[in-house]
């Protein structure tokens, strides 16, 4: 199989053919989305291969607006008659679907028009990373890591993966956008001996747009080993409620959990917990969420949105305020007001609204800072099961890291639940770290809140 996906003028051809028979079989309104992609995975495992894996992607997804009902179809036959069967039968559903006049596809000057320049998210070595290249990455990362101490006897295993893609969108207004990216992701998970036969976990990696932007393998394997035996001899401690110091890792993902309640759809349904604090102050003044689609190598970066929208910088929330929702065409046009360039979308499916990059911007104080300056606090830095409530921001996990004694880690803790409210949890951010650094699309810097209930032995 090839390594290079079809081209985007390639894709923005079969979405203007689509199109057309599309009006052709009575589409008033109709719109093409076209994905194509090569994968490349490299598992490996106790020094040996455990899965290769090479994937490809060609397909089309086509929605049409009849009497402003919706009918949409997916597939992977572009030829002439796949093509004609699509348009076909997504006429035909739209016949049964029922109408709203919010559905619609944007019109040029919705759509906006691009004004930043080259985003940098394609990288021709990260397409072509030769597959001999990522096993050995990978062998590397997992025997870097065996090596770092006597206690890492074995891995969960290490992946090292690379991926190019084009995207394209296309409408009956005369919206047509297409664009191409790539990614590159290197993981490695250390195990480390402990009592009674327990073993810790450490898991170390990222993923970039750039292959020149993968941290070496080895400060990847070399944190990965740290975090499993900086574990070792882990307990619980009783419960409390204590400040909370959420690692980058862990931030990110309550950001990312978070975002559901700063869309349109949730606001329309009024099933968030956010609803009605659109201009309220809703957290700390130190802190603030963006979500930025132009930022330059951004793994979550594009020119354009799902819908052929142009992407841009939202800030959500400003300095503790909330300052905005985001929206699709659809939302939008229910509320009136127009896309924040938020619409996400695959072949397979219709438009939402998702993210991009969702970050904290970082602050003043560093990581190492922050923990001095506390008495007793818990050091949170993994997480296991329960989880969050979208409708009421509620937060609880199960949690791994660290009690704080006298500004230092002391000792490592397992076992305990952390727990809270997201509102009050905002509310109660008293230090944002200066550690901001993205991994994924997903990134916050370390963020102390001033006080969580810690559940543990008592």
């Amino acid at each position: 199989m090839s390594t290079r996906h079809a081209s985007p003028q390639a894709l923005l051809d079969h979405a203007g053919r689509v199109i057309e028979l599309a009006r052709g079989a009575g589409a008033h309104v109709a719109d093409a989305c076209l994905e194509s992609s090569r994968a490349f995975t490299v598992h490996v495992h106790g020094g040996s291969i455990e899965t290769l894996k090479q994937s490809g992607t060609l397909g089309l997804g086509l929605r049409v607006i009849v009497d402003g009902a919706v009918g949409f179809c997916s597939g992977t036959d572009l030829s002439p008659a796949g093509l004609a069967d699509l348009a076909r039968r997504a006429v035909a559903l739209a016949r049964f679907s029922t109408p709203d006049e919010a559905n619609g596809s944007p019109t040029p000057a919705e759509a906006g028009t691009a004004a930043h320049g080259d985003l940098e998210i394609f990288d021709e070595a990260a397409l072509e990373l030769p597959a001999e290249r990522k096993i050995d990455m990978a062998l590397e990362l997992e025997r870097i890591a065996l090596g770092m101490d006597a206690r890492i006897r074995r891995t969960d295993g290490a992946l090292v993966s690379s991926s190019g893609g084009a995207f394209a969108i296309a409408n009956s207004h005369g919206v047509a956008r297409a664009w191409e990216g790539t990614s590159v992701s290197a993981w490695v998970v250390a195990l480390a001996d402990d009592r009674d036969g327990r073993q810790q976990t450490g898991v170390s990696g990222m993923t970039k747009r750039h292959l020149a932007d993968l941290a070496g393998m080895e400060p990847i394997a070399r944190e990965a080993a740290r975090r499993a035996v900086s574990r070792i001899g882990a307990r619980s401690v009783p419960s409390a409620r204590v400040p909370v110091v959420m690692s980058p890792d862990i931030a990110a993902s309550w950001i990312g959990e978070m975002y559901e309640a700063f869309t349109g759809e949730s606001q329309l349904k009024k099933s968030s917990w956010l609803t009605e604090q659109l201009g309220k102050p809703i957290a700390s003044p130190l802190f603030s969420l963006v979500d930025d689609g132009a930022l330059v190598r951004g793994l979550g970066t594009s020119p354009y949105d799902g819908e052929g929208a142009v992407t841009r910088r939202n800030l959500l929330v400003d300095r503790g305020t909330c300052a905005m929702f985001a929206y699709d065409h659809y939302t939008g046009r229910r509320v009136g007001v127009p896309s924040t360039g938020n619409g996400i979308r695959g072949f397979a499916s219709t438009p939402g609204i998702g993210y991009h990059n969702l970050y904290v911007p970082a602050g003043a104080q560093s990581p190492e800072a922050i923990i001095r300056s506390l008495d007793k606090a818990f050091y949170f830095d993994d997480q296991g099961s329960f989880g969050f409530n979208p409708v009421t921001g509620d937060y609880s996990y199960q949690a791994q890291g660290f009690w704080i004694e006298k500004g230092e880690k002391a000792y490592p803790v397992d076992g305990i639940t952390v727990a809270g409210n997201s509102l009050e949890m905002l509310r109660h951010v008293v230090a944002v770290g200066s550690d901001l650094e993205f991994r994924t699309s997903t990134a916050c810097p370390t963020l102390l809140i001033s006080e969580m209930t810690v559940s543990g032995n008592g």
